[in-house]
């Protein structure tokens, strides 16, 4: 991350990257997508129909902003199932047939949006469909309608695009086609000071954000310490009760902090070896819900 929102000004917004309405394969109007997120206490939502872009300039007020994207599928010179990519803040469609998948996330920039890596999991991708990805800024770790086929998570797919240098953060989002079995499950806490398109656009790209499906992250900071009497760095942490606080870096770089039996964590720090070249955390709690930060990146 190049921002962190524990040191950052501002307050928590609440919102959704990745959202379907009838105008594809949603099952929720437009009007009534925007209506459900809102009432669910969420502060923004991206529409992110299947090759189309909607007006929804209607949608936003002084408490809630509604943000234009899609959900583009090019297809995989690579050998492997087509990609999802997903556009926020594209104002145009784009229409991929016949261009290569970096040609597409280009034609996103030119409009001025940003693209997240969609589901990987799901699509059954792996390091030889998503290494020749080039500006896509964020990977989904976390995807509900996925969790209908029991691959919602991509965090092995995160890190290993991560151990290879791509400098990607992490995104928990519903991908919303229902009414109830596939919304308000997964979701950013994006950190800004203010609810305007340009200001939540810019917390997600510098990584001023964690995502979650339930647990609360309160506290997260990288400070000075000491390893063998050698000055050092450590990765500290406060989080509502967990059953376990994970720490993660490439290859065998990390450490898993469990409670005493029966408890609980609300802390952990990871003290840096200093061959780490990022450091990210995950949280569960004892209903088997996770949150994520976004990683350090230390090199």
């Amino acid at each position: 991350m190049e921002k962190n929102p524990f040191r950052s000004p501002g307050r928590w917004f609440r919102g959704n990257t990745h959202t379907h309405s009838t105008r594809s394969d949603g099952r929720v109007s437009v009007a009534g997508r925007f209506e459900a997120y809102r009432e669910k206490g969420y502060d923004f939502l991206v529409l992110t129909d299947h090759g189309k872009v909607s007006d929804i300039s209607a949608f936003t007020d002084n408490t809630f902003l509604a943000i234009s994207g899609s959900e583009l599928h090019p297809e995989n010179p690579y050998g492997g199932a087509t990609y999802h990519l997903v556009a926020l803040d594209l104002h145009e469609p784009i229409d991929v047939a016949g261009m290569h998948p970096n040609e597409v996330i280009q034609a996103v920039h030119a409009q001025g949006g940003h693209v997240i890596i969609a589901h990987p999991y799901w699509c059954g991708h792996t390091l030889f469909d998503l290494l020749p990805l080039e500006g896509g800024f964020a990977v989904e770790v976390y995807n509900d309608t996925c969790a209908g086929i029991g691959k919602e998570i991509s965090e092995v797919q995160w890190d290993d695009l991560l151990d290879r240098g791509k400098r990607l953060l992490g995104i928990a989002c519903d991908d919303a086609h229902g009414t109830e079995h596939d919304c308000f499950h997964g979701w950013v806490m994006v950190k800004s000071e203010e609810l305007t398109r340009e200001a939540i656009l810019e917390a997600l790209l510098k990584g001023c954000y964690y995502s979650t499906t339930g647990p609360e992250i309160l506290d997260l900071d990288l400070v000075e310490t000491e390893r063998d009497g050698q000055p050092a760095r450590k990765v500290v942490v406060r989080t509502s009760p967990a059953r376990s606080i994970v720490f993660k870096a490439q290859r065998y770089f990390g450490r898993r902090c469990l409670p005493p039996e029966g408890g609980l964590l609300e802390y952990a720090e990871y003290t840096l070896h200093g061959s780490e070249r990022y450091v990210r955390v995950e949280v569960t709690d004892a209903e088997g819900r996770k949150a994520w930060t976004n990683p350090f990146f230390l090199d």
